[in-house]
């Protein structure tokens, strides 16, 4: 059963039409047609009412498809409740909603309890009607903000008594809420000794797909580097110049534990990740990302590895999203232990932990390998 109803004062609606079963039988013993007229007028209407409030949303539907929006923090986005009744028309209805306060209703009046936001919306659809409620909403704060219940409350049309039916099933619409973007500028140096996709005028390594442009041949450039065109051109043999690349990935580990739980400042420390991944984005550097909250898979713990671009950006940010201070955290000494084994570390790689002192080990021997950064909190800086 999708819909579980509530009767509202059927019961006494039955009563009330047993009582006028009974007033008819003695107005027809006593004679009384007119009375009896009346009584059967009143008993059809009853009836009617009756019989409405039992059939009426039987065949009403919720299009309840899986739907995941993404927003921006303080973006707009909208719930999208689709309907098709296949029965008795609903004329003035109320629809009620109960979602995750990540979000907030842009216009409509909301009442909030606790971490729920309880929404109240006019809801009217025909016999063989289907419609589609749109509710704007504001990101409001980063995490995963969900439909946890949905009512609808059916009156009855021509007298007293009500049905509310409640919504059973998981309602599979989310809205996901990026981090707050702060602006916390960083800096990064590309690396000469390894290749990559950064261009660089001293570098050990040349892109072959970037030829920018020719010189005098010398006997040390091999034969294939010739370009022939210019050769014949310049009547003398031309060399190809490429561009020249070095390394620019980055790894950013993000330290969210104290001790059985997450760190206090858990809030501060995602934008602050989020706002460098922003600035990777921007500017074109490619990024891995490691955060010690525990996970089902390969990595124990949340693990993106290196990548550029919008889709990058995307899954990074989603990933920060869905950290809640309920999950279940991994030691950091463990999650760099276990990234010192099984990634190779690229040329920069920044920490970000309130307490670099459960690292020490890691730091010493990362900064013989790796350009490594530490990034306390921003107090401990700002005393600093």
């Amino acid at each position: 059963m999708l819909w579980m109803r509530h009767e509202d004062d059927l019961k006494n609606m039955k009563w009330v039409l047993g009582f006028l079963f009974v007033l008819f039988f003695m107005a027809m013993v006593f004679l009384q047609f007119t009375a009896a007229a009346v009584i059967i007028f009143v008993t059809t209407i009853v009836g009617l009412q009756i019989y409405y409030l039992n059939q009426v949303g039987k065949k009403l539907v919720f299009q309840n498809q899986r739907l995941r929006k993404r927003v921006l923090y303080d973006g707009v986005s909208t719930w999208q409740l689709a309907f098709k009744n296949g029965g008795l028309p609903i004329w003035g209805g109320q629809l009620k909603i109960w979602f995750h306060h990540a979000v907030e209703p842009t216009e409509e009046q909301q009442i909030s309890t606790g971490d729920l936001i309880e929404l109240e919306l006019p809801f009217t659809i025909g016999h063989n009607e289907s419609i589609e409620i749109e509710v704007p909403v504001t990101g409001k704060k980063r995490g995963i903000s969900r439909i946890s219940k949905m009512e609808v409350l059916i009156p009855q049309p021509f007298g007293e008594g009500s049905v509310t039916l409640a919504y059973q099933p998981r309602i599979l619409h989310e809205q996901l809420v990026f981090p707050k973007l702060q602006k916390y500028p960083f800096g990064y140096t590309p690396s000469p000794q390894k290749p990559g996709e950064f261009n660089l005028k001293h570098s050990l390594f040349d892109d072959a797909f970037q030829p920018i442009g020719t010189r005098d041949y010398v006997l040390t450039d091999q034969f294939n580097q010739i370009h022939w065109k210019a050769s014949v051109r310049m009547q003398n043999y031309q060399t190809k110049i490429f561009s020249q690349v070095a390394n620019e990935t980055m790894l950013f580990a993000l330290n969210v534990s104290s001790h059985y739980g997450t760190i206090p400042n858990l809030e501060k420390r995602i934008e602050e990740l989020a706002s460098y991944i922003e600035n990777c984005f921007i500017t074109g550097v490619p990024y891995a990302l490691a955060v010690n909250i525990r996970s089902a898979g390969k990595m124990p713990y949340l693990y993106l590895s290196a990548g550029q671009g919008q889709k990058q950006r995307q899954q990074a940010l989603e990933l920060l999203s869905v950290i809640s201070k309920n999950n279940a955290t991994l030691a950091f000494s463990n999650m760099l232990g276990h990234l010192d084994i099984h990634t190779e570390l690229p040329y920069t790689t920044y920490l970000l932990t309130d307490k670099p002192e459960d690292a020490l080990h890691f730091i010493e021997k990362w900064r013989k390998q790796t350009q490594l950064t530490v990034l306390p909190s921003r107090k401990e800086r700002d005393l600093a």
